[in-house]
């Protein structure tokens, strides 16, 4: 029997992933000092209400970073249970959803994939950072669109 893979199975599974590379990241050895990463991600040039952002490192594919879209649009990075991000280049993929909410702002539902897809794509983002300590000011913003 062969299950067909709904958009919602494959957001579920997201969710399943993140979790548990977010579990994963906590453990290990300590590594290059962290370099503080916060940006804000916008889509069609509004501020994001949601969703993830996934830092690959092009130098160690081993090594991924995640952070959670605040309601404002804003993300930070984790590293190991920390802020921050080691210094590097990084493939960026961002995911900005939407939860559909009852009338009294309670979510209800699973959240739906907003952004183009191939901004949660490795093979097809075109979004690049490098962490480093003397970035400037908005270097870590992301911009995606629908």
């Amino acid at each position: 029997m062969h299950v067909r893979q709904t958009p919602r199975n494959l957001q579920i599974k997201l969710v399943v992933l993140l979790g548990l590379l977010a579990t994963a990241l906590g453990c290990g050895s300590s590594g290059p000092p962290l370099i503080p990463v916060k940006g804000k991600v916008t889509i069609d040039g509004k501020p994001a209400t949601e969703g993830g952002v996934v830092f690959h490192s092009v130098e160690n594919p081993m090594v991924q970073l995640i952070g959670n879209i605040s309601p404002e649009g804003e993300y930070s990075m984790m590293s190991k249970k920390e802020f921050g991000a080691p210094p590097g280049q990084y493939r960026v993929t961002v995911m900005v959803t939407e939860t559909p909410k009852r009338p009294n702002g309670q979510p209800m539902g699973l959240p739906k994939t907003v952004s183009n897809p191939k901004y949660a794509d490795t093979g097809k983002t075109p979004l690049t950072l490098k962490v480093a300590p003397d970035a400037g000011a908005n270097a870590y913003d992301l911009a995606v669109t629908k």
